[in-house]
């Protein structure tokens, strides 16, 4: 039996999925969003989105973070069958339902403007905003210092599995299956003595990104590439900083003053420096980076024929630069995905 709770972000795909596990995969479905409008309909009141976040807040405050999910674990427990708990949205929630034997949080994740695109098309009573309201929201959502209101950040992070919902349902439903069949074999040892707890090529590969990091000399900012083939084998390598024969002394690494006194003109980039390292060609490969490229590494990305860029930070998200790169790598059919780990952490020891 397995009780599976579904976090995520407004538009990402949730009911997709829980559509699929109810009508294919045989699960039962209980949802956050039902146990609040039947509430909110006793107090007659309209179940809009501000409402539910209001009433769900309350409820937390009063009876205790975990409130809702808590009743909805105890009616799934009881059906005694695998069954879906949809949506958990706040920190109070995960670290409860944790506790519960069977339980596991699965996140479902997507662009904005994707999302945005797609509450448009459902046109529901909750969906009736435009681009700005819905990223306004979404922030009051994503991040919350009190552990009965929303926090999806948290939740997103700290699922055991995440779902990258940017593409068809026949992608959408093969990360389903391939979780399914993962979440089987959770425990630490199968049935035939092989570990079942070790890292994901994800993991394994941004952690590669992150260990190149550690290379770079640039005092404010470290940044680790890696490049991977078709076959998951490693083809290239990359970190931050200045050309091949440039003594690190002699060139300023400041980000301040006039452009020819800071480290902009000089150093090259850890994608740039991957693509140059790397065994060509790297047509169809897959570049994991620890943070988003810049315009100029994604003409590079672009023309090196790499196919896929995975990232884990954005927080340049808003300047030019960054936009200029999504503009090229939209254009240019680069898929683009935000890497977020199932482990927090890694830890490598050399006792």
């Amino acid at each position: 039996m397995k009780i599976i709770g579904l976090t995520g972000t407004n538009g990402a795909g949730k009911s997709t999925v829980v559509d699929y596990l109810v009508k294919q995969r045989n699960f039962e479905y209980f949802s956050v969003r039902d146990y609040l409008t039947k509430v909110l309909n006793i107090q007659e009141k309209e179940a809009n989105r501000d409402n539910m976040r209001e009433l769900a807040n309350t409820l937390r405050k009063e009876n205790g973070g975990d409130f809702i999910v808590r009743e909805l674990y105890k009616n799934a427990l009881s059906i005694g069958k695998d069954c879906i708990i949809e949506s958990i949205r706040c920190k109070g929630e995960v670290e409860s339902l944790y506790k519960m034997d069977d339980f596991i949080l699965l996140a479902v994740c997507a662009d904005e403007k994707v999302r945005f695109d797609r509450i448009l098309k459902r046109s529901s009573s909750t969906d009736k905003i435009d681009y700005e309201t819905f990223i306004k929201q979404e922030k009051s959502e994503m991040n919350n210092s009190d552990p009965f209101m929303q926090n999806l950040e948290f939740c997103i992070n700290n699922s055991n599995f995440i779902i990258d919902n940017n593409y068809g349902f026949d992608e959408l439903y093969a990360q389903i299956d391939s979780i399914l069949k993962d979440i089987d074999n959770l425990s630490n040892i199968d049935k035939g003595g092989k570990r079942c707890d070790y890292i994901s090529w994800d993991e394994y590969f941004m952690g590669l990104a992150l260990f190149s990091a550690k290379r770079s000399k640039d005092p404010s900012t470290q940044v680790g590439a890696c490049i991977v083939n078709e076959e998951n084998k490693v083809v290239g390598l990359g970190y931050n900083g200045f050309p091949k024969g440039c003594d690190d002394s002699k060139l300023p690494w400041g980000r301040d003053g006039s452009f020819l006194n800071t480290k902009y003109p000089y150093v090259v980039h850890a994608e740039a420096n991957a693509i140059l390292n790397a065994i060509h060609p790297l047509t169809n490969c897959k570049l994991y980076v620890s943070l988003f490229p810049c315009n100029n590494c994604a003409k590079q990305i672009i023309q090196s024929g790499i196919k896929e860029v995975i990232y884990l930070e954005d927080k340049y998200h808003d300047l030019e630069e960054s936009i200029a790169s999504r503009i090229l790598l939209n254009t240019a059919k680069i898929r683009i995905r935000k890497f977020y780990p199932k482990n927090k952490s890694l830890s490598i020891s050399f006792e």
